[in-house]
């Protein structure tokens, strides 16, 4: 492309060597401005069909795309809408954290008034302007710090004014100032939380979706295999017949069993298409993406105790820690009710020096004093609703220690019925691993007894079928046992690192 480019200008240049000979400077000068002007439409133009054929190339190359699990994991881990608005939700509750800790920052208001007022006598100007810092303290009081400058018709006002709020039994603390900061945590290490499951989630409906691929692709493969046997069988039945080495019942059993097969395969072929869709979705590719997965088939063994299995899922699993934060929350919430109990009592004081003069200068000598101290009472006697919503609290508290307890019993129910359940998927391989070699020998059997004429084509036909459903078993079982394998570490809490939320 380069190289194009660079012939391009060395034309351009020399055709305007050979047309400007005998032209003057005036018509050089346009003649140059039309060259540079055509070289670069036709450069912008070339680069521009490039483009668009590298884009062409781009898309042909990924209408077809090959993964493995890995492959399959990562992009859904990166793409994966679930897990996107996840961390959406996540990144909204972080910001409710930085409001809430806003409320402690120092907060600057600036101020400005003016106006006109007056009688029929007389009418009197005034304009201000000022500053007021505030700040909320950790323990509950409120300071704020007010500078301020007046001026009217004839004179100036200067002054700076402190003034705070204590209050000394309802909302007082650490606990109840910060409730706002502390509710703000809690819901992130929820979010943090859900944004976990949601990724153990994704990733076992990844493999899930990946692994039933592999087993519709297979099943597919298999049925196509005895699809071309059912029908060598039916083309061998119709040519014995008219020989009168068979009957009519051997050619319409070789035919009926090959529309079974046929059926079978229509139906495989369905359903590998709807596990290949459900797959694209998960991973956001497009529908009409072709998909070819490269899946291990290999079973390795479980070694672990039932015991040490229960121990880390009990210490691993983020329920454990949810019913156990849901708990201190719940006792958190409970001493804030308690707190709401007490009487409303605060101080409330203030203090100004004050300078007036008609000179600015001497306005801010501050030469006047104002103060003011309050202790303020506002409490309703009765506090029905008050001691109400604390014995709910109390309430919450005897629920959210149940709540501990039977996270913990649901934790071994399903530890143990993992366990369970792949010593049986495991178990039943090797079943069906004995039942193909049956098979096989029963089919050898017949063979031989159908090559003698010593039987019809039901003992093959019914060998072959038999064959083919217990690789077709086996296969399942291999995949339900592997696919049981990543359920089993998400029971144990071990599938994904709890870092991968900060990711």
């Amino acid at each position: 492309m380069l190289n194009l480019k660079m012939n391009a200008i060395h034309i351009f240049y020399n055709l305007y060597l050979t047309v400007s000979d005998g032209l003057n400077a005036a018509r050089r000068i346009l003649l140059l401005s039309f060259l540079c002007f055509s070289a670069a439409y036709w450069i912008l133009s070339v680069s521009d069909a490039t483009a668009q054929e590298n884009n062409t190339e781009t898309e042909t190359a990924v209408s077809e795309i090959s993964l493995g699990l890995e492959d399959a994991v990562n992009i859904a881990v990166a793409v994966n809408r679930d897990i996107l608005k996840s961390a959406f939700r996540l990144k909204n509750q972080k910001l409710s954290l930085r409001t809430a800790r806003s409320d402690f920052d120092l907060k600057i208001f600036p101020n400005a008034s003016g106006g006109v007022g007056g009688d029929e006598s007389e009418t009197q100007k005034s304009f201000g302007a000022g500053l007021s810092l505030q700040k909320k303290l950790t323990l509950g009081p409120r300071i704020s710090l007010e500078p301020e400058i007046k001026k009217g018709d004839t004179s100036y006002e200067s002054g700076l004014g402190v003034s705070f709020e204590i209050p000394l039994f309802r909302g007082a603390g650490r606990e109840v100032t910060l409730d706002g900061v502390y509710t703000a945590e809690y819901s992130i290490r929820n979010a943090e939380r859900s944004h976990y499951q949601t990724l153990v989630s994704t990733v076992l409906s990844t493999i899930s979706a990946f692994y039933e691929v592999e087993k519709q692709k297979s099943l597919v493969r298999l049925n196509e295999n005895l699809k071309n046997r059912m029908y060598g069988h039916a083309e061998t039945a119709r040519a014995k017949e008219k020989v009168g080495l068979a009957t009519p019942i051997d050619v319409y059993r070789a035919e009926i069993q090959l529309k079974n097969v046929e059926d079978r395969l229509t139906g495989a072929v369905e359903s590998l298409r709807s596990a290949e869709d459900e797959l694209k979705t998960i991973l956001t590719l497009p529908l009409e993406t072709g998909v070819t997965v490269i899946a291990p088939l290999k079973c390795e063994d479980i070694h672990v105790t039932e015991t040490k299995a229960i121990e880390t899922a009990v210490k691993k699993r983020w329920e454990t820690e949810q019913a156990e934060d849901d708990f201190n929350h719940v006792v958190r919430q409970s001493k804030i009710a308690k707190n709401k109990l007490l009487p409303e009592l605060k101080i409330v004081g203030n203090y100004s020096r004050l300078g007036t003069s008609e000179d600015f200068d001497q306005s801010m000598t501050f030469d006047e004093d104002r103060w003011g101290f309050q202790v303020i009472a506002d409490t309703d006697l009765s506090r029905d609703s008050e001691k109400a919503n604390y014995q709910k609290s109390l309430t919450n508290i005897k629920n959210a220690g149940l709540r501990i307890k039977e996270v913990r019993e649901n934790i071994i129910k399903e530890v143990r019925s993992h366990l369970r359940f792949t010593d049986k998927a495991k178990a039943r391989i090797g079943i069906r691993q004995e039942q193909i070699v049956q098979a096989e020998g029963k089919l050898a059997l017949a063979q031989v007894k159908f090559n003698f004429g010593m039987a019809t084509n039901f003992d093959l036909i019914e060998a072959e079928t038999e064959l083919e459903r217990a690789r077709s078993e086996l296969l399942s079982a291999k995949i339900d046992y592997i696919v049981g394998t990543y359920k089993f570490r998400a029971v144990l809490g071990t599938l994904i690192e709890r870092s991968a939320i900060h990711n």
